[in-house]
Protein backbone atom coordinates (compact mmCIF):
# COMPACT_ATOMS: atom_id res chain seq x y z
CA UNK A 1 0.00 0.00 0.00
CA UNK A 2 2.75 2.50 0.91
CA UNK A 3 4.54 1.63 -2.33
CA UNK A 4 1.37 2.58 -4.28
CA UNK A 5 1.18 5.95 -2.48
CA UNK A 6 4.82 6.59 -3.32
CA UNK A 7 4.07 5.95 -6.98
CA UNK A 8 1.10 8.36 -6.90
CA UNK A 9 3.28 11.06 -5.32
CA UNK A 10 5.92 10.59 -7.97
CA UNK A 11 3.29 10.89 -10.70
CA UNK A 12 1.97 14.10 -9.15
CA UNK A 13 5.43 15.62 -9.01
CA UNK A 14 6.09 14.67 -12.62
CA UNK A 15 2.72 16.20 -13.65
CA UNK A 16 3.52 19.43 -11.82
CA UNK A 17 6.89 19.65 -13.58
CA UNK A 18 5.23 19.07 -16.97
CA UNK A 19 2.65 21.80 -16.27
CA UNK A 20 5.39 24.22 -15.28
CA UNK A 21 7.35 23.42 -18.43
CA UNK A 22 4.23 23.84 -20.59
CA UNK A 23 3.43 27.19 -18.99
CA UNK A 24 6.98 28.35 -19.55
CA UNK A 25 6.85 27.31 -23.21
CA UNK A 26 3.44 28.96 -23.66
CA UNK A 27 4.68 32.17 -22.07
CA UNK A 28 7.66 32.11 -24.39
CA UNK A 29 5.40 31.48 -27.41
CA UNK A 30 2.79 34.16 -26.82
CA UNK A 31 4.85 36.97 -25.31
CA UNK A 32 4.51 40.33 -27.13
CA UNK A 33 8.11 40.17 -28.30
CA UNK A 34 11.09 38.09 -27.45
CA UNK A 35 14.75 37.74 -28.44
CA UNK A 36 15.90 34.23 -29.22
CA UNK A 37 19.04 33.79 -27.04
CA UNK A 38 22.11 31.91 -28.29
CA UNK A 39 22.66 28.36 -27.02
CA UNK A 40 24.60 28.05 -23.72
CA UNK A 41 28.30 28.38 -24.28
CA UNK A 42 27.89 29.70 -27.83
CA UNK A 43 29.42 32.99 -28.87
CA UNK A 44 27.09 35.97 -29.02
CA UNK A 45 25.86 36.32 -32.59
CA UNK A 46 22.78 37.40 -34.55
CA UNK A 47 19.57 37.43 -32.54
CA UNK A 48 15.96 37.21 -33.70
CA UNK A 49 13.10 39.30 -32.32
CA UNK A 50 9.51 38.07 -32.37
CA UNK A 51 6.64 40.44 -31.60
CA UNK A 52 2.88 40.79 -31.82
CA UNK A 53 1.52 43.05 -34.52
CA UNK A 54 -1.67 44.19 -36.21
CA UNK A 55 -2.50 44.54 -39.91
CA UNK A 56 -3.83 47.85 -41.18
CA UNK A 57 -3.74 50.04 -44.30
CA UNK A 58 -0.58 52.09 -44.72
CA UNK A 59 -2.69 55.23 -44.45
CA UNK A 60 -4.51 53.88 -41.43
CA UNK A 61 -8.20 53.29 -40.93
CA UNK A 62 -9.99 56.56 -41.72
CA UNK A 63 -13.06 57.35 -39.62
CA UNK A 64 -15.73 59.38 -41.39
CA UNK A 65 -18.01 61.20 -38.96
CA UNK A 66 -20.04 64.35 -38.50
CA UNK A 67 -20.83 66.85 -35.75
CA UNK A 68 -22.21 65.13 -32.64
CA UNK A 69 -25.98 65.50 -32.53
CA UNK A 70 -26.41 65.39 -36.30
CA UNK A 71 -28.78 62.79 -37.69
CA UNK A 72 -27.81 60.53 -40.58
CA UNK A 73 -30.25 61.17 -43.43
CA UNK A 74 -29.03 58.66 -46.02
CA UNK A 75 -26.07 56.73 -47.34
CA UNK A 76 -25.00 57.33 -50.91
CA UNK A 77 -26.08 54.64 -53.39
CA UNK A 78 -23.57 51.78 -53.46
CA UNK A 79 -21.93 52.66 -50.16
CA UNK A 80 -21.79 49.26 -48.48
CA UNK A 81 -19.04 47.35 -46.73
CA UNK A 82 -16.44 46.24 -49.25
CA UNK A 83 -17.42 48.84 -51.88
CA UNK A 84 -14.74 50.93 -53.59
CA UNK A 85 -15.13 54.71 -53.63
CA UNK A 86 -13.00 57.36 -55.28
CA UNK A 87 -11.42 60.23 -53.39
CA UNK A 88 -13.96 63.04 -53.03
CA UNK A 89 -16.99 60.83 -53.67
CA UNK A 90 -20.13 61.46 -51.63
CA UNK A 91 -20.64 58.85 -48.93
CA UNK A 92 -23.62 60.06 -46.89
CA UNK A 93 -25.86 63.03 -46.15
CA UNK A 94 -26.92 64.37 -42.81
CA UNK A 95 -30.44 65.53 -41.89
CA UNK A 96 -29.31 69.18 -41.93
CA UNK A 97 -28.70 68.89 -45.68
CA UNK A 98 -32.30 69.77 -46.55
CA UNK A 99 -32.39 72.96 -44.47
CA UNK A 100 -28.97 74.06 -45.65
CA UNK A 101 -29.94 73.45 -49.28
CA UNK A 102 -32.90 75.80 -48.80
CA UNK A 103 -30.54 78.38 -47.26
CA UNK A 104 -28.21 78.04 -50.23
CA UNK A 105 -31.10 78.47 -52.68
CA UNK A 106 -32.29 81.56 -50.79
CA UNK A 107 -28.77 82.99 -50.90
CA UNK A 108 -28.71 82.38 -54.65
CA UNK A 109 -31.99 84.26 -55.14
CA UNK A 110 -30.73 87.09 -52.94
CA UNK A 111 -27.53 87.28 -54.96
CA UNK A 112 -29.43 87.38 -58.25
CA UNK A 113 -31.61 90.24 -57.01
CA UNK A 114 -28.58 92.08 -55.66
CA UNK A 115 -26.84 91.80 -59.02
CA UNK A 116 -29.92 93.09 -60.82
CA UNK A 117 -30.09 96.04 -58.44
CA UNK A 118 -26.36 96.69 -58.93
CA UNK A 119 -26.70 96.63 -62.71
CA UNK A 120 -29.70 98.96 -62.51
CA UNK A 121 -27.83 101.38 -60.27
CA UNK A 122 -24.87 101.40 -62.63
CA UNK A 123 -27.14 101.96 -65.63
CA UNK A 124 -28.89 104.82 -63.82
CA UNK A 125 -25.56 106.37 -62.88
CA UNK A 126 -24.35 106.11 -66.48
CA UNK A 127 -27.59 107.74 -67.70
CA UNK A 128 -27.14 110.55 -65.20
CA UNK A 129 -23.63 111.15 -66.49
CA UNK A 130 -24.92 111.35 -70.06
CA UNK A 131 -27.72 113.73 -69.03
CA UNK A 132 -25.28 115.92 -67.13
CA UNK A 133 -22.95 116.03 -70.12
CA UNK A 134 -25.87 116.99 -72.39
CA UNK A 135 -26.88 119.75 -69.98
CA UNK A 136 -23.29 120.99 -69.94
CA UNK A 137 -23.22 121.08 -73.72
CA UNK A 138 -26.41 123.15 -73.76
CA UNK A 139 -25.06 125.54 -71.13
CA UNK A 140 -21.83 126.01 -73.06
CA UNK A 141 -23.86 126.67 -76.25
CA UNK A 142 -25.89 129.33 -74.46
CA UNK A 143 -22.68 130.89 -73.16
CA UNK A 144 -21.27 131.05 -76.67
CA UNK A 145 -24.54 132.56 -77.84
CA UNK A 146 -24.36 135.19 -75.09
CA UNK A 147 -20.75 135.98 -75.94
CA UNK A 148 -21.76 136.45 -79.58
CA UNK A 149 -24.19 139.18 -78.46
CA UNK A 150 -21.24 141.44 -77.73
CA UNK A 151 -20.80 141.97 -81.46
CA UNK A 152 -24.52 142.72 -81.73
CA UNK A 153 -24.03 145.38 -79.04
CA UNK A 154 -21.39 147.00 -81.21
CA UNK A 155 -23.72 146.83 -84.21
CA UNK A 156 -26.58 148.34 -82.19
CA UNK A 157 -24.27 151.09 -80.96
CA UNK A 158 -23.14 151.89 -84.47
CA UNK A 159 -26.76 151.85 -85.70
CA UNK A 160 -27.78 154.22 -82.87
CA UNK A 161 -24.86 156.53 -83.71
CA UNK A 162 -25.75 156.53 -87.41
CA UNK A 163 -29.40 157.26 -86.64
CA UNK A 164 -28.35 160.09 -84.36
CA UNK A 165 -26.02 161.52 -87.04
CA UNK A 166 -28.78 161.29 -89.64
CA UNK A 167 -31.15 163.14 -87.31
CA UNK A 168 -28.62 165.87 -86.64
CA UNK A 169 -27.85 166.22 -90.32
CA UNK A 170 -31.55 166.45 -91.13
CA UNK A 171 -32.06 169.08 -88.45
CA UNK A 172 -29.18 171.17 -89.84
CA UNK A 173 -30.60 170.86 -93.31
CA UNK A 174 -33.99 172.13 -92.14
CA UNK A 175 -32.41 174.99 -90.38
CA UNK A 176 -30.68 176.00 -93.58
CA UNK A 177 -33.75 175.45 -95.77
CA UNK A 178 -37.04 174.69 -93.97
CA UNK A 179 -38.78 173.88 -97.20
CA UNK A 180 -36.46 170.95 -97.94
CA UNK A 181 -37.36 168.96 -94.76
CA UNK A 182 -40.91 168.44 -93.66
CA UNK A 183 -42.03 167.92 -90.09
CA UNK A 184 -43.02 164.36 -90.86
CA UNK A 185 -39.57 163.49 -92.14
CA UNK A 186 -37.99 165.04 -89.13
CA UNK A 187 -40.27 163.14 -86.71
CA UNK A 188 -39.66 159.87 -88.53
CA UNK A 189 -35.89 160.36 -88.34
CA UNK A 190 -36.05 161.37 -84.67
CA UNK A 191 -38.21 158.29 -83.89
CA UNK A 192 -35.73 156.00 -85.64
CA UNK A 193 -32.82 157.55 -83.74
CA UNK A 194 -34.54 157.20 -80.39
CA UNK A 195 -35.54 153.60 -81.11
CA UNK A 196 -31.98 152.70 -82.07
CA UNK A 197 -30.63 154.36 -78.95
CA UNK A 198 -33.12 152.55 -76.70
CA UNK A 199 -32.32 149.20 -78.29
CA UNK A 200 -28.65 149.77 -77.70
CA UNK A 201 -29.14 150.86 -74.11
CA UNK A 202 -31.41 147.90 -73.39
CA UNK A 203 -28.95 145.44 -74.89
CA UNK A 204 -26.10 147.01 -72.94
CA UNK A 205 -28.09 146.75 -69.71
CA UNK A 206 -29.10 143.07 -70.22
CA UNK A 207 -25.83 141.67 -71.56
CA UNK A 208 -23.82 141.50 -68.28
CA UNK A 209 -26.64 139.66 -66.53
CA UNK A 210 -27.12 137.28 -69.41
CA UNK A 211 -23.36 136.59 -69.54
CA UNK A 212 -23.17 135.95 -65.78
CA UNK A 213 -26.19 133.64 -65.95
CA UNK A 214 -24.70 131.72 -68.85
CA UNK A 215 -21.33 131.31 -67.07
CA UNK A 216 -23.08 130.10 -63.89
CA UNK A 217 -25.10 127.63 -65.90
CA UNK A 218 -21.89 126.23 -67.36
CA UNK A 219 -20.32 125.94 -63.89
CA UNK A 220 -23.42 124.22 -62.52
CA UNK A 221 -23.53 121.83 -65.47
CA UNK A 222 -19.87 120.96 -64.99
CA UNK A 223 -20.49 120.34 -61.29
CA UNK A 224 -23.40 118.08 -62.22
CA UNK A 225 -21.13 116.12 -64.58
CA UNK A 226 -18.50 115.68 -61.86
CA UNK A 227 -21.13 114.51 -59.39
CA UNK A 228 -22.66 112.09 -61.88
CA UNK A 229 -19.24 110.68 -62.77
CA UNK A 230 -18.42 110.29 -59.06
CA UNK A 231 -21.67 108.42 -58.52
CA UNK A 232 -20.87 106.19 -61.49
CA UNK A 233 -17.40 105.37 -60.14
CA UNK A 234 -18.90 104.58 -56.74
CA UNK A 235 -21.52 102.35 -58.31
CA UNK A 236 -18.78 100.49 -60.21
CA UNK A 237 -16.27 100.26 -57.33
CA UNK A 238 -18.59 99.66 -54.37
CA UNK A 239 -20.21 96.32 -55.19
CA UNK A 240 -22.94 95.53 -52.69
CA UNK A 241 -23.16 92.00 -54.08
CA UNK A 242 -19.82 91.05 -52.48
CA UNK A 243 -21.45 90.65 -49.08
CA UNK A 244 -24.23 88.54 -50.61
CA UNK A 245 -21.64 86.42 -52.44
CA UNK A 246 -19.92 85.81 -49.09
CA UNK A 247 -23.27 84.74 -47.63
CA UNK A 248 -23.73 82.34 -50.52
CA UNK A 249 -20.21 80.94 -50.04
CA UNK A 250 -20.94 80.44 -46.34
CA UNK A 251 -24.19 78.67 -47.18
CA UNK A 252 -22.34 76.45 -49.67
CA UNK A 253 -19.72 75.59 -47.04
CA UNK A 254 -22.44 74.81 -44.51
CA UNK A 255 -24.14 72.54 -47.06
CA UNK A 256 -20.85 70.72 -47.65
CA UNK A 257 -20.64 70.05 -43.90
CA UNK A 258 -23.86 68.08 -44.27
CA UNK A 259 -22.26 65.85 -46.90
CA UNK A 260 -19.71 63.21 -45.91
CA UNK A 261 -17.11 62.55 -48.60
CA UNK A 262 -14.10 60.32 -49.08
CA UNK A 263 -10.90 62.26 -48.30
CA UNK A 264 -9.49 64.20 -51.24
CA UNK A 265 -5.91 65.24 -50.54
CA UNK A 266 -3.33 66.29 -53.11
CA UNK A 267 -0.84 63.47 -53.44
CA UNK A 268 -3.03 61.17 -51.32
CA UNK A 269 -4.92 58.00 -52.11
CA UNK A 270 -7.08 57.95 -55.22
CA UNK A 271 -9.58 55.37 -53.99
CA UNK A 272 -10.67 53.70 -50.79
CA UNK A 273 -12.54 50.63 -49.65
CA UNK A 274 -15.49 50.90 -47.26
CA UNK A 275 -14.36 48.79 -44.30
CA UNK A 276 -17.32 49.18 -41.98
CA UNK A 277 -20.68 50.97 -41.99
CA UNK A 278 -21.36 51.75 -38.34
CA UNK A 279 -24.57 53.80 -38.57
CA UNK A 280 -27.86 53.55 -40.39
CA UNK A 281 -30.17 56.37 -41.58
CA UNK A 282 -32.10 57.90 -38.73
CA UNK A 283 -29.41 57.38 -36.10
CA UNK A 284 -27.81 60.31 -34.27
CA UNK A 285 -24.08 60.90 -34.45
CA UNK A 286 -22.30 60.51 -31.11
CA UNK A 287 -18.80 59.14 -30.59
CA UNK A 288 -19.13 56.34 -33.14
CA UNK A 289 -18.12 57.29 -36.71
CA UNK A 290 -20.60 56.84 -39.53
CA UNK A 291 -18.26 54.59 -41.47
CA UNK A 292 -14.60 53.64 -41.84
CA UNK A 293 -12.46 53.68 -45.00
CA UNK A 294 -9.04 52.43 -45.91
CA UNK A 295 -6.71 52.39 -48.91
CA UNK A 296 -6.04 48.66 -49.26
CA UNK A 297 -3.53 49.03 -52.09
CA UNK A 298 -0.77 49.51 -49.51
CA UNK A 299 -0.76 47.45 -46.32
CA UNK A 300 1.47 47.49 -43.24
CA UNK A 301 1.82 45.63 -39.98
CA UNK A 302 2.33 47.68 -36.81
CA UNK A 303 4.42 45.50 -34.50
CA UNK A 304 4.77 46.10 -30.75
CA UNK A 305 8.40 45.39 -29.87
CA UNK A 306 9.50 45.40 -26.23
CA UNK A 307 11.62 48.44 -25.45
CA UNK A 308 14.56 46.21 -24.50
CA UNK A 309 14.43 44.48 -27.90
CA UNK A 310 13.99 47.50 -30.16
CA UNK A 311 17.75 48.00 -30.38
CA UNK A 312 17.79 44.86 -32.52
CA UNK A 313 15.50 46.47 -35.12
CA UNK A 314 16.56 48.77 -37.94
CA UNK A 315 14.95 50.31 -41.03
CA UNK A 316 15.19 47.97 -44.01
CA UNK A 317 15.25 44.83 -41.89
CA UNK A 318 13.19 41.97 -43.31
CA UNK A 319 10.34 40.43 -41.34
CA UNK A 320 7.90 37.52 -41.66
CA UNK A 321 4.26 38.03 -40.72
CA UNK A 322 2.45 34.88 -39.64
CA UNK A 323 -1.05 34.01 -38.51
CA UNK A 324 -3.27 30.89 -38.40
CA UNK A 325 -5.92 33.03 -40.13
CA UNK A 326 -3.91 33.33 -43.34
CA UNK A 327 -5.01 31.20 -46.27
CA UNK A 328 -3.33 29.77 -49.35
CA UNK A 329 0.43 29.76 -49.45
CA UNK A 330 0.51 32.04 -46.41
CA UNK A 331 -1.31 29.51 -44.17
CA UNK A 332 0.36 27.43 -41.46
CA UNK A 333 0.77 23.89 -42.82
CA UNK A 334 1.35 21.04 -40.34
CA UNK A 335 4.56 19.22 -41.01
CA UNK A 336 5.79 21.88 -43.40
CA UNK A 337 7.48 25.22 -43.09
CA UNK A 338 4.83 27.72 -42.03
CA UNK A 339 3.69 30.23 -44.63
CA UNK A 340 4.27 33.93 -44.04
CA UNK A 341 3.79 37.33 -45.62
CA UNK A 342 7.10 39.02 -46.21
CA UNK A 343 7.69 42.60 -45.21
CA UNK A 344 10.37 45.16 -44.51
CA UNK A 345 10.76 47.64 -41.64
CA UNK A 346 10.08 51.20 -42.80
CA UNK A 347 9.88 52.97 -39.46
CA UNK A 348 11.01 52.42 -35.91
CA UNK A 349 9.04 54.52 -33.47
CA UNK A 350 10.62 56.77 -30.91
CA UNK A 351 7.84 56.75 -28.31
CA UNK A 352 7.73 54.13 -25.55
CA UNK A 353 4.19 53.25 -24.46
CA UNK A 354 2.03 50.50 -23.00
CA UNK A 355 1.05 47.58 -25.25
CA UNK A 356 -2.12 48.04 -27.22
CA UNK A 357 -2.49 44.42 -28.27
CA UNK A 358 -3.83 41.79 -25.89
CA UNK A 359 -1.58 38.83 -25.26
CA UNK A 360 -3.67 35.66 -25.25
CA UNK A 361 -1.39 33.91 -22.79
CA UNK A 362 -2.55 34.72 -19.25
CA UNK A 363 0.95 33.96 -17.93
CA UNK A 364 2.62 36.47 -20.25
CA UNK A 365 4.09 39.56 -18.55
CA UNK A 366 1.84 42.60 -18.80
CA UNK A 367 4.03 45.26 -17.23
CA UNK A 368 6.42 45.74 -20.16
CA UNK A 369 6.53 48.83 -22.39
CA UNK A 370 6.75 48.66 -26.16
CA UNK A 371 7.86 50.65 -29.20
CA UNK A 372 5.83 50.55 -32.40
CA UNK A 373 7.67 49.26 -35.48
CA UNK A 374 5.99 49.61 -38.89
CA UNK A 375 6.58 46.74 -41.33
CA UNK A 376 5.50 47.45 -44.91
CA UNK A 377 4.18 44.71 -47.18
CA UNK A 378 5.55 45.05 -50.71
CA UNK A 379 2.69 46.76 -52.67
CA UNK A 380 3.91 45.08 -55.88
CA UNK A 381 3.14 41.69 -54.30
CA UNK A 382 -0.56 41.92 -54.99
CA UNK A 383 -1.34 38.49 -53.61
CA UNK A 384 0.25 39.22 -50.25
CA UNK A 385 -1.32 42.67 -50.14
CA UNK A 386 -4.74 41.21 -50.93
CA UNK A 387 -4.36 38.55 -48.21
CA UNK A 388 -3.45 41.21 -45.65
CA UNK A 389 -6.27 43.46 -46.88
CA UNK A 390 -8.79 40.72 -46.12
CA UNK A 391 -7.66 40.71 -42.49
CA UNK A 392 -7.77 44.36 -41.39
CA UNK A 393 -7.07 44.53 -37.66
CA UNK A 394 -5.87 40.92 -37.46
CA UNK A 395 -3.40 40.28 -34.63
CA UNK A 396 -0.37 38.50 -36.05
CA UNK A 397 3.09 37.33 -35.07
CA UNK A 398 6.02 39.22 -36.58
CA UNK A 399 9.38 37.50 -36.81
CA UNK A 400 12.18 39.92 -37.57
CA UNK A 401 15.19 38.63 -39.50
CA UNK A 402 18.32 38.17 -37.45
CA UNK A 403 20.31 41.34 -37.24
CA UNK A 404 23.82 40.90 -38.57
CA UNK A 405 26.91 42.45 -37.05
CA UNK A 406 27.30 44.62 -40.16
CA UNK A 407 23.81 46.03 -39.67
CA UNK A 408 24.49 46.61 -35.99
CA UNK A 409 27.58 48.68 -36.86
CA UNK A 410 25.77 50.91 -39.39
CA UNK A 411 25.54 54.59 -38.33
CA UNK A 412 22.18 55.31 -36.73
CA UNK A 413 21.23 51.62 -36.64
Amino acid sequence: MSHRFDQLGNLRRIGALLLAATAALGCNRFTASRVEPPPPGAAAGPRQVVALGQLEPAGGVISISSIPGEQLLSLAPGVVEGATVAAGDELARMASYTVRQVQLDAAGVKLRLARQQRDQQRATAQLQVEQAQAALAQAEARLQETLSQEQQLQSLGEAAAIARDDLEQLERLRQSDPELVTDQQLRRRRNASERAAKEHESAVAVYPHALAAAEKSVEAARASVRLAESNLRMAEEVDQTLAVEMEQAAAQAALEQSVLRAPLVEGGSAQFTVLRVLMQPGELVAQTPVLELGDLSRMVCVAEVYEADVKEIHVGQEAAIRSPAFAGKYAERPGQSPGAIKGRVIRVGGVVSSPGLTNRNPLAPSDRSIVEVVVAIDPTDREATAEAARRIGLQVTVEFAERSEAAAQQPGA
